[in-house]
């Protein structure tokens, strides 16, 4: 158990790693995407989270039309936030007319084996 608890804290300790896509609609551009990045980031600061890396993916076709759009503006971003703030984030992101679709991922601590040598 001391082992578990030792990794959960070099990992973090309550934090957990998150990671969010989101699609502007296809009437967004660079502007507008570095805006949106700014209020992810400020919606994790505000649930006391801290954002380690966000990416501009561009505007990309869509597989299927989402209200009515064939392309979007992807944008992804890498967070750390208590996991009982994540729904906070989620129903802002819900929130957001802007925000055609999202997907907010909660990265998973590998487990460790630990092979102690015979002796």
């Amino acid at each position: 158990m001391n082992r578990f608890r030792a990794i959960l804290e070099e990992h973090g300790g309550s934090l957990r790693k998150y990671e969010l896509v989101w699609i502007l609609g296809s009437d967004a551009d660079e502007q507008q995407g570095t805006e949106s990045i700014e209020t992810i980031t400020s919606l994790v600061a505000g649930v006391g989270g801290e954002l380690s890396s966000t990416d501009v993916w561009g505007k990309r076709t869509l597989a299927y039309p989402i209200q009515k759009n064939t392309e979007g503006y992807y944008l992804q971003a890498n967070f750390e936030i208590e996991s009982a703030k994540a729904q906070e984030i989620e129903r802002a992101i819900e929130a957001d007319q802007s925000i055609i679709r999202h997907l907010l991922i909660r990265d998973e601590i590998k487990p460790v084996v630990v092979m102690e040598a015979a002796e």
